[in-house]
């Protein structure tokens, strides 16, 4: 508050006086100057309006033009005003007559000197060497998500994503491919600031997205490039009167598709079949003979269990400033519910504001960003677990279990171990009774000021604070839903935490020319500290808990508390240089050395560096290019970067335990003993890239493309490797460095925008390849084994690996001839039959084999949008390709056992019904449902994931309101239309175990969403 009244008594009043001296000033000598208001509309050379363009006059108050391009100034008859837009080229314009003014700018050198953002600074696109993309946020924003990761889905070559429909779930991003066993999530950098993920702050503060995929590019920020940096810069003030901008949509959201699985005679079916072939008897719920037999109840889970969600998101934007200072300030509010009966949501506040300014040779800016956050999570079990989470829960819950039971402990129904012999989650009752949330509070402030000592001579000091304080909270109450779901204990978990980055940089930036000779060297030194905290606490007893605290637990012994702490620091030196010659020849250096406390001290420094030259052939006099090519630049580039993701805070350091016993002269006495094995020898993971481009325009610019090779070699990577159990080490693990990945591709993009009349459009398009090696895993190069997928070296990372099926067996006799193979009560007919792929007369693990890449090998992206006079209208489409992923939901529907099956279980073996591929239902089954082909699927896929139509009104209309600069009103629809094969919900999900990938056994699906918006402008 103290802040907001310095800025009111030093910017408001002082601006509120000079405006009524001026006032009074017009009065006095309204003879001399009698000024009037002259409108006017700003287009390009396609005759689309442009916003944002400024309109500067001297003496004067400027403005900037609207959505429709309009603007308003205040002037003298022959006055001149100036215009300037980024990627335009400037314009001076003399204000007369009475007709509104029509202006067009032209693209500045065909938007090639556009800024572009990178690593402690910006470069002209025309002079960038390294591997960018600039991400199109109008583009973006239309994926309407809580996460601007998630935003950036197909919408440039080289990042592949992929997230749920869980509220408030988590968002898979990597950029060219798996480098690390670690984290692989790049790294974020909002306004200059290093955070770990962008997810708590607003993306309607956006203006724009970079990503850095390269060294060359990305070196600047050394051992947490490795992965990636994307750099997010959020809107800031302009010069010009107050502007308001205010935005909403509210939308409705539900699962496109159903999963078709068994009623309830069918169920009945299946189990008993499956009852019988083991030699069992009918399960009581099941036997129509039987007086407990169930015929009047026929849940559908998947009318019960999923309900049509709601996304909403509001923002208000104040805007504006003076000459010497400009001011931005937003304030906003998302929410979304969950697709799953429940009160399962996630609800964020945001505020975000900035002011910045310049006087003289100095310049500081300020920002603050606040988030308030709350997620409720869907119901999990402390002692019960939720097999496959409440997707395939909620898929395989038998239909003879009703939602409902009055009689129960809960009101909720359940199966009984008797009667039904299933164990069935309800997952209606547990989203509803287990209260499990999540609250985050994160500040960002961030701080700088810079000056120019010299000319061209400027010295920048940065500072930043981030803090997000956090609380997860679990209850569980009494209940019983049946067999295995019975709770006859209450339960609640809670943990409070904090994490603090602070962050200080000292930079020092030069530019020189010396006549076609320019150079500029950038220097700095950082200073980083994290810092992270928690404690938890758990009770459980039979007393009611419904108080939530753990003073009303009155059994001490019920109570249990743990805490944690921890700290992490890193010291860097950081220098670019950057050379061109005549607009021809361009070179980049960039180099970093980081220290971290992470590492002991005899590794604790890294070096990292990029190099990157590019050839402007467009400019070289001793060529003659074709008149159609406007531009046409080759570029490439190496360097190394550096990775710690993959380590914990004092991973180099061994763990004692100072409370061991052991035997001394026949008595026990006490001692010391390491628990924990470490590798002080720990050093940085190291990304070896390089890459060359062809960038090109044709037409003035009209169509543009890039065609970029990469090649990534990652090599220490950090992991853990097995070691003895004679170490006595507790994981019987070392961490260090072990491994060796690589990934190459060919990275294309491609614009085309034009317009006939009226008529404008645009049409953008992404693609890439990605091919992953494994090089090395450490020690024997042992593979690594996962949950049906296999590591080693010379394949690539997580490859899905089990048997191969031969079809079924149809008769004793093929049996009796074919390898053995274990199945409970023996093999018959009917039972699945795998490959013998040793020869030696056994199936055994040493007969599974690859099944499929979980990486796709192409990625894609597609825009188009347009326009006609008022209305607009865009599309995207986005996929990949060439991936096999294991459907773990279809394998859990096909298992036969007591669960609810798919209705292709239907089809199962019979002696009068061979013709099929579904095996015979058994229950307690140990070889029909191996981890195999079966269930092996292709994921590739092609989504229409948004489309969009708008209408703007007229300015005409506008400008007679005298209040609103714009307002634009438009209907949107997300996921609207997949196409493929996969059997499951979504072949998009979330899948980043990374050894074990391409492993779908319940990720949430991404809803259908149909939403209404506005965009109003005052």
């Amino acid at each position: 508050m103290k802040l907001i009244s310095i800025l009111l008594k030093q910017s408001v009043l002082p601006m509120l006086t000079c405006t009524l001296l001026l006032s009074f000033g017009r009065q006095a000598f309204s003879q001399e100057t009698i000024k009037k208001k002259f409108r006017g509309t700003i287009t390009n050379s396609q005759n689309i309006p442009l916003e944002g363009v400024t309109v500067s006059i001297k003496e004067g108050a400027g403005t900037i033009t609207d959505a429709s391009g309009s603007f308003t100034v205040e002037g003298n008859e022959g006055t001149s005003i100036t215009l300037s837009s980024v990627g335009y080229e400037s314009k001076v314009v003399v204000l007369k007559g009475n007709n509104p003014l029509k202006i067009r700018l032209e693209q500045a050198y065909k938007n090639l000197n556009d800024v572009i953002v990178v690593g402690y600074g910006t470069v002209k696109k025309k002079d960038l060497t390294g591997s960018v993309a600039v991400v199109n946020v109008g583009d973006a924003k239309k994926n309407v998500s809580y996460d601007v990761a998630k935003m950036l889905q197909g919408q440039a070559a080289g990042i592949s994503v992929h997230g749920s429909g869980e509220p408030g779930g988590y968002v898979q991003i990597k950029i060219r491919g798996t480098t690390t066993f670690g984290n692989n999530s790049p790294l974020f950098v909002i306004d200059g600031v290093p955070v770990d993920a962008p997810y708590d702050f607003s993306p309607n503060d956006i203006e724009s997205i970079q990503v850095l995929k390269d060294a060359s590019a990305a070196a600047i920020y050394g051992s947490r490039a490795a992965t990636g940096v994307i750099i997010i810069t959020t809107k800031k003030g302009k010069q010009g009167p107050v502007r308001v901008n205010f935005s909403s949509y509210y939308g409705t959201q539900e699962i496109a598709k159903k999963i078709p699985v068994t009623d309830r005679l069918g169920y009945q079916k299946i189990v008993s079949a499956a009852e019988l072939n083991a030699g069992l008897t009918l399960a009581p719920a099941n036997d129509p003979t039987n007086p407990s037999f169930v015929s009047s109840i026929n849940t559908d889970w998947q009318n019960e269990a999923l309900k049509k969600g709601v996304i909403q998101d509001h923002n208000v934007n104040l805007s504006g400033g003076s000459e010497y200072v400009s001011y931005n300030a937003s304030l906003g509010y998302f929410n979304q519910t969950g697709t799953q009966t429940g009160p399962q949501k996630y609800d964020r506040y945001t505020l975000n504001s900035s002011v910045q300014g310049k006087k003289g040779r100095f310049s500081f800016g300020i920002k603050t960003a606040y988030t308030q956050s709350h997620k409720g999570n869907y119901g999990a079990t402390n002692g019960h677990a939720v097999f496959g989470g409440t997707v395939t829960s909620m898929l395989t819950a038998i239909p003879t279990m009703p939602v409902y039971d009055a009689t129960r402990l809960g009101g909720y129904g359940g199966s009984d171990q008797v009667k039904n012999r299933a164990i069935s989650a309800n997952v209606v009752g547990l989203n509803n009774l287990v209260n499990d949330y999540s609250d985050r509070n994160r500040m960002l402030a961030n701080a700088w000021g810079e000056l120019e000592i010299v000319k061209n001579l400027k010295y920048k000091l940065n500072v930043s604070f981030d803090r997000t304080d956090y609380k997860n909270f679990h209850y569980e109450p009494k209940f019983d839903m049946g067999y295995y779901y019975l709770n006859n204990l209450y339960y609640m978990y809670q943990q409070y935490g904090h994490a603090n980055t602070s962050l200080i940089e000292n930079t020092l930036t030069y530019q020189l020319q010396a006549g076609k000779h320019k150079i500029d060297f950038l220097g700095g030194m950082t200073y980083q500290e994290d810092k992270n905290e928690w404690m938890s606490a758990t009770a459980t007893d039979t007393t009611d808990l419904n108080f939530k605290t753990f003073g009303a637990v009155a059994n001490a012994n019920a109570k249990g508390v743990t805490s944690w702490q921890g700290t992490a620091t890193m010291f860097s030196l950081l220098g670019r240089a950057n050379y061109n010659y005549d607009d021809r020849y361009l070179l980049t250096f960039n180099f970093r050395r980081d220290g971290s406390s992470k590492f002991s001290p005899y590794n604790r420094y890294g070096n990292f560096a990029g190099f990157a030259a590019a050839w402007n052939i467009t400019n070289e006099k001793i060529f003659h290019l074709p008149a159609f090519i406007s531009s046409l630049k080759l570029r490439g580039g190496y360097g190394m970067l550096g990775n710690q993701t993959a380590l914990g805070y004092y991973d180099y350091q061994s763990y004692i335990n100072n409370a061991t016993n052991y035997l001394f002269n026949n008595s026990l006495a006490t001692g010391a003993t390491t628990v924990s094995v470490a590798d002080p020898s720990l050093k940085w993971e190291s990304t070896t890239t390089s890459n060359v481009a062809i960038d090109m325009g044709i037409l003035q610019e009209k169509l543009t493309f890039t065609v970029e090779y990469f090649n990534r070699v990652s090599k220490d990577i950090i992991t853990a490797i097995p070691i003895p159990y004679s170490v006595g080490s507790f994981p019987q693990t070392l961490t260090t460095n072990a491994a060796s990945l690589k990934n190459t591709g060919m990275e294309f993009t491609v614009n085309y925008r034009n317009n006939a009349g009226a008529f404008n459009y645009n049409i953008s398009a992404n693609a890439y390849t990605l091919k992953n090696k494994v090089l090395k895993l450490g020690g024997t190069n042992n593979p690594v084994y996962g949950a049906g997928s296999k590591t080693e070296v010379g394949r690539e990372v997580g490859e899905l690996y089990g048997f191969v099926t031969e079809g079924l067996f149809q008769n004793a006799s093929e049996i009796t001839k074919h390898a053995t193979q274990n199945q409970s009560g023996g093999i018959a007919p009917g039972d699945v039959k795998y490959k013998d792929n040793t020869g030696d007369g056994a199936i055994t693990d040493a007969d599974r084999a690859y099944l499929g890449s979980t990486i796709p090998k192409f990625y894609y992206g597609l825009n188009f949008s347009a326009s006609y006079k008022n209305f607009d209208l865009s599309f995207f489409w986005q996929g990949n390709a060439g991936n096999k992923v294991y459907n773990g939901v279809y394998a859990a529907l096909m298992a036969g056992q007591y669960g609810n099956s798919h209705v292709d279980e239907l089809r199962f073996w019979t002696a009068s019904n061979t013709n099929t591929n579904v095996p015979r239902p058994l229950i307690n089954d140990i070889n029909n449902g191996k981890f195999s082909d079966r269930f092996v699927e292709s994921g590739s896929y092609v989504k229409l994931q948004n489309a969009q139509i708008g209408y703007s009104i007229p300015d005409s209309k506008l400008t007679r309101t005298k209040v609103i600069r714009s307002f634009r009103m438009y209907v949107s629809g997300l996921n609207l239309l997949t196409i493929s094969k996969y059997k499951g919900y979504d072949p998009d999900f979330i899948s980043d175990g990374l050894f074990n990938r391409g492993y779908d056994y319940g990720s949430f699906p991404n809803p259908r969403t149909v939403m209404v918006g506005v965009q109003l402008g005052l």
